[in-house]
């Protein structure tokens, strides 16, 4: 890993406009640790709102349904933001897919073109995955809830496809690098980072004070499953154990995939594991 892109709290801090370093409280850059949604959960409760924590490296870093994310260093964003919402918003279920957007809306910005989310939160380009948001939420006092919004960015994936572990990634991927056009490839991680907390700051603001209504329309744009063939395992109106297929019809006001079951009809789904069947 090239010196200079060395993941660097200052530097990143730099990056900020000034609304946006006014509202990171704290800004931590590790070496190595397990996982950088963890390290904020284990945070004094005042030290959790507006700390973004980066990490080169995780070694248990998760995803959606407890699933290994792989974290080597050498060239990716492993990024956690803590933010306390008082009241929470409505349809707090709803923050994974405005992460969703915020992201994208910061690949956007950094030059990407071809990308989308695949409800509720990875962000892939043709079918393969670049980015992935965990959500998890924490009780505050009162009204307050305390939510951990992470994600994992593939950058420049440290030796490739054929650099990989034997059982590293159990789906196709993809990386930044690959995918950017030639004059944008060359962009730092702590600019990447600055964009992603930029967008992430100003989208929990606007959250906070709207709700998901403001995002709504831009993730129906970004929507990689309405209209789509998919298959379907795990909770729903199903035998579990079974897979289905349906068609994906959009999202309801609380963040669930609303699909067309085959033999069930329009069901809401906010558990269910969905792989896209047709193109």
């Amino acid at each position: 890993m090239p010196l200079e892109d060395a993941l660097s709290a200052d530097l990143i801090r730099q990056a900020l406009p000034p609304l946006a370093r006014d509202l990171v409280r704290e800004l931590t850059v590790l070496g190595e640790t397990d996982s950088t949604n963890a390290v904020l959960a284990r945070l004094p409760p005042d030290r959790r709102h507006a700390h973004a924590v980066l990490a080169e490296a995780q070694t248990r870093g998760r995803g959606r349904r407890q699933r290994h994310w792989y974290s080597p260093a050498g060239g990716n964003i492993y990024l956690s933001l803590g933010w306390r919402f008082e009241p929470a918003p409505p349809h707090l279920t709803t923050l994974p897919l405005v992460a969703g957007v915020c992201a994208c809306r910061a690949l956007e910005r950094a030059g990407l073109r071809s990308h989308g989310v695949k409800w509720p939160n990875d962000i892939l380009v043709n079918g393969a995955k670049l980015a992935g948001i965990l959500v998890e939420t924490l009780t505050a006092a009162g009204r307050a809830v305390l939510a951990v919004i992470g994600i994992g960015l593939n950058v420049r994936m440290p030796g490739g496809a054929t650099g990989l572990p034997a059982g590293a990634v159990d789906r196709p991927w993809t990386d930044l690098a690959s995918q950017l056009p030639a004059a944008q490839r060359e962009i730092g991680r702590n600019a990447l980072a600055a964009l992603l907390l930029e967008e992430l700051l100003s989208g929990l603001e606007r959250y906070a004070a709207e709700g998901f209504e403001p995002f709504r329309e831009d993730w129906n744009r970004r929507d990689l499953l309405a209209g789509k063939r998919v298959g379907l395992e795990g909770n729903g109106p199903f035998p579990s154990g079974m897979a289905h297929s349906g068609t994906a019809l959009g999202i309801d006001e609380g963040g669930g995939l609303v699909v067309d079951i085959d033999g069930y009809g329009a069901q809401v789904l906010h558990a269910a594991e969905v792989s896209i069947l047709d193109a």
